[in-house]
């Protein structure tokens, strides 16, 4: 364990008691045995911070950090601050990782000479149920490459996620999430890290496992999702001057506003539409007519460019196929 680098894992949770126990038995069984795990207490109010306790008792590895209630992107920040390894990866406390993978994912960072190294991600993942099958091996990425992915350019590919990653302590800024934003904060996190990768590594095995719990901060739609255009600006500032990064931010910036009325339409009732967003709406449909002619010409997937002309042209219909979509999930 000596000759092996010490990987930190940061942990934040919120009333988290119901999946804890969960996710701290998937990494303390890890047989890469040098790890710490720091657990950051976002303003816990249920038994979760009792439950670390007798944790950190059976395992001297489990160190438990205690922060006000101020939101994810704080207590990422806060472990962070206070992760004494040489690298760093992140774990959501409703979600799990597959036996072994730390130790998968850090053969192949050493082995590659890689900056950042991603697992596969399990989303809405059940307990005991198969896992999908990948290609076997590793892909390796420029920075660059790995940029067109996480702006979703050519594709639709999620990469944003702090999680199924682990990082060179040394190469991440702090603070790395923007503190305040209650939704997002990931999406600006990234790809602060990815701009400072060289290499990055994806290996091609399912290490990550997502638990859709319906009480997370991201479950429902609300006022807080609109944190995503005030991100997206931020996005654009930060970019400025990289050709690139600021085409491909101001291109994201711009799918939002479809992004934001599409989720809008398919998870929100008409009549909780109208009573709560519609000023949003009003504001989302004129900004994404005024840029209805730079996303078709952008290189995003077709089936995205079809759902945009559907709500710059038939709105009406749409909002009506919405409803009827929002009521049968219900």
């Amino acid at each position: 364990m000596d000759n092996k680098p010490l990987v930190s894992i940061i942990i934040p949770f919120y009333n988290a008691e119901k999946y804890l126990k969960r996710c701290i038995e998937s990494i303390v069984s890890q047989d890469y045995e040098n790890i710490e795990i720091l657990t950051v207490d976002d303003g816990s109010e249920d038994g979760s911070l009792q439950l670390l306790k007798d944790c950190a008792q059976k395992d001297g590895r489990i160190r438990l950090l205690a922060a006000a209630h101020q939101g994810v992107a704080a207590a990422r920040n806060r472990g962070l601050s206070e992760a004494s390894g040489e690298y760093i990866m992140f774990v959501d406390a409703d979600d799990w990782i597959k036996a072994g993978i730390i130790g998968h994912m850090m053969e192949l960072f050493l082995n590659s000479d890689a900056d950042m190294v991603t697992c596969e991600i399990k989303h809405n993942a059940v307990p005991g149920e198969d896992l999908p099958k990948y290609k076997e091996g590793s892909s390796i990425y420029t920075k660059e490459e790995y940029k067109r992915i996480f702006f979703r350019i050519g594709g639709n590919q999620y990469v944003h996620y702090p999680v199924a990653k682990i990082y060179k302590k040394s190469l991440l800024p702090n603070p790395l999430y923007p503190p305040g934003i209650r939704v997002g904060e990931d999406v600006l996190g990234t790809y602060r890290a990815i701009c400072r990768a060289e290499k990055i590594v994806r290996l091609n095995e399912c290490g990550y496992f997502y638990f859709y719990s319906g009480e997370s901060t991201t479950a429902s739609f609300g006022e807080k999702d609109f944190d995503l255009l005030t991100v997206w600006d931020m996005m654009v500032k930060e970019s400025e001057g990289m050709i690139a990064d600021s085409t491909y931010a101001l291109l994201g910036r711009k799918r939002m506003n479809f992004c934001l009325l599409f989720r809008l339409l398919t998870e929100v009732s008409l009549t909780e539409r109208k009573e709560k967003y519609s000023g949003q709406i009003r504001k989302l449909r004129n900004d994404l007519r005024l840029c209805e002619k730079d996303l078709y010409d952008a290189p995003i997937v077709r089936s995205r460019k079809l759902l945009i002309f559907l709500l710059c042209h038939f709105y009406p219909v749409m909002s009506f196929l919405g409803n009827m979509y929002v009521k049968l999930n219900r």
